[in-house]
């Protein structure tokens, strides 16, 4: 190529030698922003909520995709802003040997990985980060068309019969609000038509979610946009034409029963869906019109100064009215007027007990993904039960330690660098992860690969540098094992619950037996195994067998107050109540306050026999 020609086929900073062939062939060039939207977009429409069970499919293909990018264009700049969540997951993986749940901590370790191999992906697309911007903007679009057909056609999402709340595709109204809190800078960045329908929907969607934290999440995500931005009018001016008809969709929904209320009937759900249906229809249009006729008005220094100044105002007002009201911690109904309480909804009481774990082991936390130990020992009532803190910088201080801690705020940290230095397309994206985060303080959003994917994709692109370093063979072929040393990693947790779940309602004894082993094969971690091969026991009348499996639970699991009441039940069943007490017992010291018809009416039972005398063993 003569000098002062450029290649049209290379990005910017690419040079023709890297990559060689591959990198001068129009599909290699397009693979990595395709196959990034393909991934997150199968992360929206089917990442299974909060259940592991789709990590190991999507972990893999974002695996397959990093080393098909390794070997054809090479390795990109940028890995430094990677370093500490590489490190993060590494040390909950570590956690394993530590944990009170061990299986759950290879599930959060999992999940750290995938979250960076989503941000390694990003590292790919730092020349291409409008292209992103508008990926995920069409993405968002056709998830929140989806979510409001839910509620017009009733049998695309048939629990909204059970509770109203606005949660399909994704699983969850709180992370589903999350989604439009990403949403919004994009479509105030995108403006025009397609901005304009893109943030009237999210309005909609994110009022029918009823989600007060999701709410608050955008209003800072917003007031952040505005103060950095350079075109504060023309987003004001979107804004307002999508909330103005959005207001009033939501408004009319509210009338709507089959819409809006929790346990209606079909009919009345499909009267009222085809009703809410038009009305989406219609508002679509008024904010159609709105946003091509609102003037461009040009403000002064002094107007726009006003107009930041009037949106801290309304900020301190939010503040001040939960200072006026009180806070509390009790449980909070899901209904609408769930917009209008400031109760925690238990959150204030889970912060603590994170923090009361903590204080057990404060360097090393108690392992990924085992909180929910800590829950059930400092709960007050059987009612209060979690799995999660719904803090996330909390649940790594009481998971994962200090240590953890430092780790999490260092990988946000680097993550960070410069984002309140873009503009544009830019700011749109590097607001995406600050949204995700600051929900992340009172939400369980670690847990959902449907909002962690886009947003560490979205960190990942813009940590990138757009030039390319050449691999050499050896080195590719080291990245293949690398890669299905992980893709390893991510499978076996996968196949082991699958063959244990089988176990457990196997017809035949024999059958439980060899779908158990496999189970233990691949996991070892695991209990439920034991429990299948007991119930295999129990059914060949093995009963001393029955209960050294039961026994091997409590010593797989020993934190666990689950494989204490197993063994203690079956110890019981078979009048050993001697035996039973001393498993029932461990049992409510690590469960004290669980439900009566739970464990705790059968250790006041067997207690009482005891101390009568009674019992053969």
């Amino acid at each position: 190529m003569g000098k002062g020609f450029v290649n049209p086929l290379l990005e910017p900073g690419e040079h023709p030698e890297v990559g060689g062939t591959f990198a001068r062939m129009p599909a290699i060039r397009e693979l990595p922003l395709a196959a990034s939207l393909l991934l997150v977009s199968l992360a929206l429409f089917f990442g299974g909520g909060a259940a592991s069970g789709s990590l190991w499919w999507i972990g893999g293909a974002v695996l397959l995709v990093l080393l098909v990018l390794v070997a054809t264009r090479g390795v990109p700049g940028g890995w430094l802003s990677l370093a500490p969540l590489a490190a993060l997951a590494a040390w909950l993986a570590l956690s394993i040997a530590w944990s009170g749940l061990p299986d759950r901590s290879w599930d959060y370790a999992d999940r750290t990985l995938v979250y960076l191999l989503f941000a390694a992906l990003g590292l790919w697309l730092a020349g291409r980060t409008r292209e992103l911007a508008l990926g995920l903007a069409a993405l968002l679009g056709a998830l929140v068309v989806l979510s409001l057909l839910g509620k017009v056609i009733p049998p695309l999402y048939g629990d909204y019969g059970r509770i109203a709340r606005l949660r399909g595709p994704v699983g969850l109204w709180n992370q589903l609000a999350l989604l439009g809190d990403f949403a919004l800078p994009l479509a105030l960045w995108r403006k025009r038509l397609s901005g304009t329908l893109l943030a009237y929907g999210w309005i909609v969607a994110l009022l029918l979610t009823y989600s007060r934290g999701g709410l608050l999440t955008a209003i800072v995500v917003l007031a952040v946009w505005f103060v950095i931005t350079d075109e504060r009018i023309e987003s004001g001016a979107v804004l307002a034409s999508a909330a103005l008809p959005g207001l009033a969709v939501v408004g009319i929904a509210f009338l709507l029963p089959g819409v809006t209320s929790d346990g209606q009937a079909s009919h009345t759900r499909w009267r009222d869906g085809l009703v809410f249906g038009g009305l989406v229809l219609l508002g679509a249009v008024a904010a159609a019109v709105l946003g091509a006729r609102t003037p461009r008005l040009q403000l002064s220094r002094g107007a726009r100064r006003a107009l930041v100044v009037a949106g801290m105002l309304v900020l301190i007002g939010l503040v001040g009215l939960v200072l006026v009201k009180g806070s509390g911690s009790g449980s909070v109904g899901n209904g609408g007027g769930r917009l209008g309480s400031t109760s925690s909804n238990f959150r204030a009481v889970w912060w603590q007990q994170a923090l009361d774990g903590w204080r057990g082991d404060k360097l090393t936390g108690t392992g990924a993904g085992s909180f929910h130990l800590t829950n059930l020992r400092y709960r007050d009532s059987y009612l209060d039960e979690t799995t999660e803190p719904h803090d996330l910088p909390l649940q790594m201080l009481s998971e994962a330690g200090a240590i953890g801690l430092v780790l999490f705020l260092l990988a946000g940290a680097f993550l960070l660098r410069h984002s309140l230095r873009r503009r544009g397309h830019e700011l749109a994206l590097a607001l995406i992860l600050p949204a995700y985060l600051l929900h992340s303080l009172i939400d369980v959003d670690w847990d959902f690969a449907a909002v962690s994917a886009p947003a560490f994709l979205a960190a990942g692109g813009l940590a990138g540098r757009a030039s390319l370093r050449r691999v050499s063979p050896f080195a590719t072929v080291a990245a293949a094992g690398v890669a299905a040393l992980a893709f390893g990693a991510l499978l076996l947790p996968w196949l082991g619950a699958r063959w244990a779940d089988d176990a457990l309602v196997a017809a035949r004894p024999a059958q439980a037996v060899r779908l158990a082993d496999r189970a233990l094969s691949v996991d070892p971690l695991l209990v439920e195994p034991y429990w299948a091969k007991a119930d295999a026991a129990i059914g060949l009348e093995e009963h001393q067998r029955a209960f050294d499996y039961f026994l091997q639970g409590v010593q797989r699991q020993p934190k666990n107050p689950q494989t204490w009441l197993q063994a203690g039940e079956y110890a019981l069943s078979r009048n050993c109540y001697h035996l039973a007490y001393t498993y029932l017992e461990r049992y409510t010291e690590l469960d004290p306050k669980a439900r009566p018809s739970s464990g705790g009416d059968d250790y006041n039972r067997v207690l009482k026999l005891v101390n009568a005398g009674k019992g053969r063993c």
